[in-house]
């Protein structure tokens, strides 16, 4: 069987570390509002794979995060946390809310006709693991302290831009129209594995931490939940194009830092749905 990898930018054999057994990952829904139909048709797409997958004979673990933490409004680590505001719409509880749009969205999926994931793990069931792996990545020097966050080193990779090689100023984060730099950071692309210090001290949801009382960054979540139930190899990770870059992007850096490269070599991504009216990511 072939593929379009992502990672390649070609179609290759698709190969698994363990014959006859295929470890997925797939990146969920933020819970904080009903799924659209261009996020489900991302859905539909992975899940016609896994069912293909399975019908040619191989074992699947599929494994999806549920990101009830937030992230940011902003892929740069700026803007209001998504769960929080929309806590505040509906003037509950962000758990409340997370639970209410989390049944939603598998409801929703139970109508498509879509398989629930082997594997269904809300980021804030694992914040345990998640200090752990940012521990890791400080002791072996991937990852650095400063203004009271933790951040990811780009500079110590050889090669950041897996997906596109685009020139780097056009991608930095800090130098786009409207993106505040983080002064923190020694490098423009560095990202924050653990927040305890954001302009949105008002955060519903913190946890200690041997850096203060803080939340994870979003990145953090898809490689520390990955690393629990797909172990050290993943075979096939899965997403929203408009996620390749910086979520994917930085889960590679991090999971490669964290367990050795190659962590994972195949990437299947779901293009974006186009309406007349432009595009639905």
């Amino acid at each position: 069987m072939y593929l379009y990898n992502s990672a390649t930018r070609k179609k290759d054999e698709f190969q698994t570390h363990t014959p006859g057994h295929v470890e997925m990952y797939t990146c969920g829904p933020t819970v904080y509002h009903f799924a659209h139909i261009g996020n489900l048709r991302s859905y539909i797409m992975e899940d016609v794979l896994e069912k293909y997958l399975r019908w040619e004979g191989y074992d699947v673990n599929r494994v999806m995060n549920i990101t009830d933490v937030g992230h940011l409004a902003s892929d740069a680590d700026t803007g209001e946390d998504k769960m929080l505001k929309g806590a505040k719409r509906e003037h509950k509880t962000v758990m409340e809310i997370a639970k209410f749009y989390t049944d939603a969205f598998f409801e929703d999926c139970r109508k498509l006709n879509i398989k629930t994931p082997d594997v269904v793990q809300p980021a804030t069931g694992l914040i345990d693991e998640f200090i752990h792996m940012v521990e890791t990545l400080v002791d072996k020097g991937y990852a650095y302290v400063a203004g009271g966050n933790v951040y990811f080193d780009t500079s110590k990779l050889d090669h950041y831009y897996v997906f596109n090689d685009h020139d780097e100023e056009d991608l930095a984060v800090g130098v786009r129209e409207g993106v505040e730099e983080d002064a923190n950071k020694r490098n423009k692309n560095d990202f924050v594995l653990w927040f305890t210090k954001s302009k949105f001290e008002d955060q519903a949801l913190k946890w200690d931490s041997p850096w203060g009382v803080g939340y994870p960054g979003w990145h953090i979540e898809c490689s520390g939940i990955s690393a629990k139930y797909n172990g050290e190899y993943l075979d096939l990770h899965c997403g929203g194009v408009d996620n390749a870059f910086p979520h994917h992007t930085n889960e590679i850096a991090q999971s490669d830092a964290y367990f050795g490269p190659p962590w994972c070599k195949q990437w299947f991504h779901v293009a974006h749905l186009h309406t007349a009216s432009g595009k639905m990511s």
